[in-house]
């Protein structure tokens, strides 16, 4: 097994599936739940490349990917990994099928003999080399190799398996680069084009430029009507494609423990408490009664929890102290050992009397009443409530309470008279300090032990009463409820927060804040009609119920889809007529312009413009700008025309060509790497968009 423990740390190598089945209770939700094939009319969860997918064809395919993760990290598919999971599957799915068709038709395949160069012969594929090096030189150990097949029959099944995947994963990986390669050797760049692409990066223009951005004219003065909306659409709807789309309202009710929930957890602790005492071997101990097992450790006294804090210096060895409760929590802890630490920690109280920016004359007063409030503390007045009148900082408030801190964290004459001080109680006199005088109270004097602590915690949750409880109110909230109006009502009435999502696309697997959103997602697209409501979905720790307000179909998306942007974009074309019309009255340099324009306007000069760069200074990006600028002969000017942000006139100051250079290899070069680099993504979105794809795996994933 020690080839595969080294596998198992390499997984991240292993690209192929294994054709292994699991048994359907790995999945038993996708088969059996409400969604499942075995319920819906239409078994197919897509098509690829004219071939449907049925929904029973790609369980398979997940099951496979499933247990190939299991074999490569030696665990089961959790929650947060099944989505990948099944996004693996799909793209396997169409590898094995829109990408076999490329392959066949090119005559492209991998030869047994191949592979085993590949393997086991004098071309080792990097995943062998990497899993079959020497630990101690981290070299290539063929020795090693040999021996691993030498023996392979005798080796566990689920060894062999792993292997196998291995083996079709550098198969796969050797195919797709054959395939790739006709692509990347077809990139070729002209010496025409290096010279081109050198010049666009080392022309430079100088450009002086008027600008009036969009924002100059208030948004107020443009009138945006419908019919303008749907003139704009119509005219660029190839901007406007969107996916289908389902919208709903949601509401959410909370599984949060109650106090009761925490007041049994404390009670169960409490239980424990004697049995801790009395344990010789805490590491044991914990692992088996806590929920979160950490070994017994050493912590500062700044680690320890508020109530260990407050009473650190009265702690005995070998005592159990708790249960307290903190953060969704129950603990014990155990003492088993003290000991001096570098580190000291006190904690005080403080009323602050502000000097400063005070003249002399205001400090002199500020000290006396200082002292006038410390007198009547001395005679019994209360600190916190002192504290409260006459503070001058935020923890007036709470009294003065500065809370715990570590020697060396406040200023040195306050830190001083703290950390100073044999025990807790009112400092005898004023400290000053660069803020001011403070009338000083320690309430625990410093303490500079660490603690040897064995630690058994319980994470508090809803109990089952809870959980049903919330469950009642949510399927009654949504039983109430017929239609929109309804559901608003409902949710005034029971001052409940609303939340809405838009446009969710049938692939996402989260929905604003509920991070497991699936079921959902499912709902409406596949059981929902507009204005009807689900019925309780459990997501993590809370119940949402949900009323489907829209639905969008694939294409062209319709006005309110898409009406901010669409908004935007037509008034921002009113903007640049309102702007036009204006300048067009308007003459004289471009600063004269601007000054009598008003409000917003801008000019000035550009150097260093490329044509590369695709931004002028001041402007920002605007390659039609760019390009206008560079079509200009100098002393020539563009007159206003509409940009990416505003309307500008352009005017060429010069135009400083690119120095000669003898060789453009290295433009070349670049280009050439640039085109390569586009080559993986470009195919593989071109055999997807050739393919036909239709994904409908939201009927049943």
């Amino acid at each position: 097994m020690a080839i595969f423990n080294k596998i198992n740390q390499h997984s991240g190598v292993v690209v192929g599936i294994v054709a292994v089945g699991l048994v359907l209770f790995l999945v038993g939700g996708e088969v059996f739940g409400p969604n499942s094939f075995l319920r819906n009319r239409s078994r197919n969860v897509g098509e690829i490349a004219g071939k449907s997918i049925s929904a029973e064809d790609f369980q398979k395919k997940v099951d496979e990917t499933e247990a190939d993760y299991v074999l490569r990290t030696g665990r089961n598919v959790g929650e947060s990994e099944r989505p990948s999971i099944i996004e693996q599957a799909w793209n396997a799915k169409i590898f094995d099928i829109a990408y076999a068709k490329q392959f066949e038709k090119l005559g492209l395949a991998v030869t047994n003999d191949e592979l085993y160069d590949m393997v086991q012969g004098e071309n080792i594929h990097p995943t062998v080399i990497q899993l079959f090096s020497n630990p101690q030189t981290q070299q290539f150990d063929r020795a090693f190799l040999k021996e691993f097949f030498k023996k392979f029959n005798e080796r566990d099944p689920r060894d062999q398996q792993l292997w196998f995947s291995i083996e079709r994963g550098i198969k796969e990986e050797r195919l797709r680069t054959k395939y790739l390669n006709l692509f990347r050797k077809s990139v070729y760049v002209t010496s025409e084009e290096a010279k081109r692409d050198y010049n666009n990066q080392n022309t430079k223009a100088e450009a002086k430029y008027l600008y009036v951005p969009f924002y100059a004219v208030a948004d107020s003065l443009v009138k945006v009507t419908d019919e303008m909306l749907s003139d704009y659409l119509n005219k660029h709807k190839n901007e406007f494609k969107v996916e289908a789309g389902r919208s709903f309202d949601y509401v959410t009710f909370s599984v949060k423990p109650t106090a009761e929930d925490s007041a049994a957890f404390k009670e169960e602790l409490a239980e424990v408490k004697k049995e801790f005492a009395s344990s010789q071997n805490d590491t044991l101990f914990i692992q088996a009664n806590s929920d979160n097992p950490v070994p017994p450790s050493f912590k500062t006294f700044g680690e320890l929890p508020e109530e260990l804090k407050n009473i650190a210096n009265k702690v005995v060895i070998d005592s159990i102290y708790g249960p307290f409760v903190s953060a969704g929590k129950v603990q014990l802890y155990k003492i088993n050992d003290i000991k001096s630490d570098s580190v000291s920690y006190a904690k005080a109280s403080h009323i602050l009397f502000d000097t400063r920016n005070k003249s002399a004359a205001e400090k002199d007063s500020l000290k006396k009443k200082a002292n006038e409030v410390l007198n009547q503390i001395k005679s019994g007045a209360d600190f916190a409530q002192m504290a409260r009148m006459y503070g001058s900082d935020g923890t007036a408030s709470r009294g003065g309470d500065l809370g715990w801190f570590s020697q060396g964290q406040m200023v040195k004459p306050f830190n001083d008279a703290v950390f100073q001080a044999p025990s807790a109680g009112l400092l005898p006199k004023l400290t000053e300090t660069e803020f001011g005088y403070h009338i000083i109270k320690v309430t625990a004097p410093k303490n500079n032990k660490k603690y040897l602590v064995a630690l058994v915690e319980k994470d508090i949750i809803a109990s089952e009463a809870t959980k049903d409880a919330a469950f009642r109110k949510a399927d009654e909230f949504a039983n109430s409820i017929k239609d929109t109006a309804d559901f608003n009502a409902k949710v005034k009435a029971d001052s409940l927060q609303k939340f809405t999502a838009n446009n969710i696309r049938k692939s996402d697997r989260f929905v604003n804040n509920l991070s497991n959103a699936r079921a959902i997602v499912k709902w409406a697209f596949n059981d929902a009609d507009v204005e009807e409501v689900s019925s309780v979905f459990s997501m993590d720790d809370q119940y949402v119920v949900a009323i489907l307000t829209g639905e969008r179909e694939e294409g062209v998306a319709s006005i309110n889809d898409v009406r901010d942007e669409l908004t935007a974009k037509v008034r921002n074309e009113e903007k640049a007529k309102l702007i036009s019309e204006k300048l067009s009255k308007l003459s004289g340099t471009f600063e004269k312009v601007a000054a009598e324009f008003g409000s917003g306007a801008t000019s000035g000069v550009a150097p260093d413009v490329t044509l590369s760069s695709n931004s002028i200074a001041a402007i920002g990006y605007d390659p039609i700008a760019v390009g206008k600028l560079f079509g200009l002969k100098k002393g020539a000017k563009t007159g206003p025309f509409k940009g990416e942000y505003g309307v500008i006139n352009l005017e060429l100051v010069n135009l400083t060509p690119a120095p000669e250079i003898a060789d453009y290899a290295k433009y070349k070069n670049d280009l050439i790497n640039q085109r390569i680099g586009r080559v993986d993504y470009s195919v593989d979105e071109a055999i997807r968009k050739n393919s036909d794809i239709v994904d409908d795996r939201v009927k049943f994933f």
